[in-house]
């Protein structure tokens, strides 16, 4: 990821960025998004073990009270306390997204969804998946692909944080508003 992260700064610096790399770099930043997000919360490799429980389903000691710490983006939602999930949902800054994928239970691809997150799964374009703008922890930084919204359009029902956020980068670029938000 380092050596995909200096090509791209140093052809940017040359003033020729090539746009073959920004697939690479959606997946890049969209990885290092959950890899930052995280460290925030102080989980190892092993707490991210594919049979892990959310440390907001785990009873007994925990290792730091890390959750007065927490960006409010991350800070759990009373679903997040009374359903058992995996962790990787509680790294998600949308509240309404996490609340939506640990209420969908078993009922989806995991493994599809996170490839279509990270814009190397089945709908792959040159801008499919989630665009990380900013802050990882930071919802108003994450963009929501048209592509990835026609797919997983539950998934980000009622997001409106995500909403807003992806209409505003899209204005950037002149490109028209993909969601109506009041």
């Amino acid at each position: 990821m380092r050596h995909l992260e200096m090509l791209a700064q140093n052809l940017c610096r040359l003033g020729s960025p090539r746009t073959d790399l920004l697939i690479h770099l959606i997946q890049f930043n969209f990885t290092k998004a959950l890899i930052e997000n995280t460290k925030i919360f102080g989980l190892t490799s092993n707490d991210m073990d594919d049979d892990a429980l959310s440390p907001f389903n785990t009873e007994g000691p925990r290792k730091h009270d890390f959750q007065a710490f927490l960006p409010e983006s991350l800070r759990p939602t009373s679903i997040q306390f009374s359903t058992p999930h995996h962790p990787w949902l509680d790294l998600l800054p949308s509240a309404q997204m996490r609340d939506n994928l640990i209420s969908a239970g078993e009922s989806y691809d995991e493994t599809r969804l996170c490839l279509d997150m990270k814009g190397c799964g089945r709908i792959r374009s040159e801008r499919s998946g989630i665009i990380i703008w900013r802050e990882p922890w930071d919802p108003s930084g994450w963009e929501i692909t048209e592509a990835f919204a026609r797919e997983w359009g539950w998934v980000i029902w009622n997001c409106h944080d995500l909403f807003r956020s992806t209409n505003h980068w899209r204005q950037q670029r002149s490109e028209r508003p993909l969601f109506r938000v009041s």
